[in-house]
């Protein structure tokens, strides 16, 4: 009997003495995961500063919205324009006649968030693009919120080449 005490007392030793050495060691490690938290949520907090300070508004729907546009599983295609203008290009995928371009660095450009439309429509229902003034040839050199024709012919220079199609370009400042 006192033997089985003795043996029982042991394992519960056992097992005070093994929660106590992996609480110990689990210390560490949770404190370290803990650091690394708080500087990710830094980190975050940084990068996205503006976007969380719109929280509550109806602004942040719209910046949702328009996350929403460059994830995956949006449908639009992607293309990167680092080589050209280092602009981010949203191409749709149905007629790719229409594109959405952002800036990676609108705090150096007036030309943030770009429209390129298909005038097709447009121009059945009358609008005589050709009165609109030619898209300049160079990067930074738009008027926001002022339309322009883009003829299909010359070098487009967000893309950095002939596009071969029509459009009407608009840009947005968004300072």
């Amino acid at each position: 009997m006192i033997e089985s005490i003795k043996l029982k007392i042991t394992v519960v030793a056992v097992f005070v003495l093994a929660a106590f050495v992996l609480t110990s060691l689990a210390l560490p490690v949770y404190a370290v995961s803990a650091e690394s938290a708080d500087e990710k949520l830094d980190e975050i907090a940084d990068e996205f500063g503006p976007v969380l300070r719109l929280s509550g508004t109806p602004a942040a729907k719209e910046i949702n919205a328009i996350a929403n546009l460059i994830t995956p599983k949006s449908g639009m295609m992607t293309i990167d324009l680092k080589h050209a203008s280092g602009e981010l290009c949203m191409l749709e995928p149905t007629g790719k006649r229409n594109m959405i371009h952002f800036s990676p660095t609108p705090e150096k450009s007036t030309e943030d968030i770009l429209y390129f439309i298909n005038p097709e429509d447009l121009k059945k229902s009358g609008l005589r693009v050709t009165d609109l003034p030619a898209l300049p040839n160079e990067l930074g050199s738009m008027v926001p919120l002022k339309w322009y024709y883009y003829d299909g012919k010359g070098i487009e220079p967000h893309h950095g080449k002939k596009l071969g199609a029509e459009f009407l370009v608009m840009a947005i400042d968004v300072k």
